[in-house]
C-alpha cells in the first residue's frame, strides 16, 4: 500500500505486540480490499496518554488485548451494550474525538468453539477471569452452557465477581478436579503457556484430567500448541486453538473498524501462513 495523508491508523495495544497475528490478517485483508488503512502495534507505558493519544492524533481504531481490557475502561466516552454488559474491551472506535469501546471475545470464542462442538447443555470448565474470560462467560451462558468459573486463589475474587454476575459456580483451583471431572469443555482464558514468557511451556489443568472425547479450547496463540494443547491431543480430545477464536475475534473487528465486509478467506489465509 502506499502510506498518504489519508491513511487510517489502526492500533494494537497489549503486552502481546511482539507476537500478535492481528498484523498479518488485517493488513492482508485491507490489502485485498484496496482500503487505506494500516494496523500498526503501539508500546504503551502510560494507558491514559496512550488513550488520549488515540483521541488527539485521529486515530481511527485500536485493539486491545491483556492487561488492558477492563482498565482502559475509565478513559474511554462510551460502551457498546456488549462491552458494558460484560465490562471489557477489545476495540476502541473513534468516532470525531469520542472513542467507543466494544468487544468481540465472547462471539469469536462462540464461533470457535461452534465449529467443533455445540456448547448448549454442555458442562464447561472456564479458567480464568480477565476480560477474555468475562466476555466469554456471557456468550457461552446465552448460548446455553452451563459454566463453573475457577481462578488462582490470589485472584478468585475475580471469579466470585465473574460468577455472580453470570449467575453460574465459581471457585479457585482447587476445585478444579472435581469440575473438570464433569465438564465435556474445558477452557484456558489465562496466560498461562504463553511463549517468551515465566508461564511457558505449564499448564493449569493436570493432563491426568483430560479424557477422550472432551473438547479443550486454549485462547494462547504463541506458541499455537500449548502444553494444554499438546495434552488433550495426547488424551484424545478434540482441540480448539488459540488462534481460531483470534480469526473470528479479527472477522467481528474489521467490520468494527472499516464499516466494510471481512474477507475471511483472505484473513484465513494471512493466518494460516504463519504457521509454515
Amino acid at each position: 500500500m502506499k502510506i498518504s495523508g489519508e491513511t487510517k491508523l489502526i492500533g494494537f495495544l497489549g503486552s502481546t505486540y511482539r507476537t500478535s497475528k492481528m498484523y498479518a490478517m488485517y493488513n492482508a485483508a485491507m490489502e485485498a480490499l484496496g482500503l487505506n488503512y494500516i494496523y500498526v502495534p503501539f508500546v504503551v507505558d502510560d494507558l491514559q496518554k496512550a488513550v488520549d493519544g488515540i483521541r488527539h492524533l485521529g486515530i481511527a481504531a485500536a485493539g486491545v488485548t491483556i492487561p488492558y481490557k477492563m482498565s482502559i475502561i475509565p478513559y474511554l466516552d462510551e460502551l457498546d451494550a456488549e462491552s458494558k454488559h460484560v465490562g471489557a474491551v477489545a476495540v476502541i472506535v473513534n468516532q470525531g474525538g469520542r472513542l467507543i469501546g466494544g468487544t468481540t471475545d465472547g462471539k469469536g470464542a462462540l464461533k470457535a468453539l461452534q465449529e467443533k462442538t455445540d456448547v448448549r447443555g454442555k458442562n464447561i470448565t472456564l479458567v480464568g477471569a480477565g476480560g477474555a474470560a468475562r466476555a466469554m462467560a456471557f456468550s457461552l451462558k446465552e448460548a446455553g452452557g452451563k459454566l463453573t468459573i475457577l481462578n488462582r486463589v490470589e485472584e478468585v475474587a475475580m471469579a466470585e465477581s465473574l460468577g455472580s454476575s453470570v449467575g453460574c459456580p465459581w471457585g479457585d483451583l482447587s476445585l478444579l478436579e472435581e469440575s473438570v471431572g464433569r465438564s465435556e469443555i474445558v477452557i484456558n482464558t489465562t496466560p498461562m503457556g504463553m511463549i517468551n514468557t515465566p508461564l511457558e511451556g505449564r499448564s493449569l489443568v493436570p493432563k491426568a484430567l483430560l479424557r477422550p472425547g472432551m473438547t479443550v479450547m486454549d485462547i494462547v496463540t504463541t506458541p499455537r500448541e500449548t502444553r494444554l494443547l499438546q495434552d488433550a491431543a495426547g488424551a484424545g480430545c478434540n482441540v480448539v486453538h488459540g488462534d481460531q477464536m483470534l480469526l473470528w475475534q479479527a472477522v467481528y473487528k474489521f467490520k468494527m473498524y472499516t464499516g466494510v465486509e471481512p474477507p475471511v478467506e483472505v484473513m484465513r489465509e494471512a493466518m494460516e501462513s504463519l504457521k509454515k
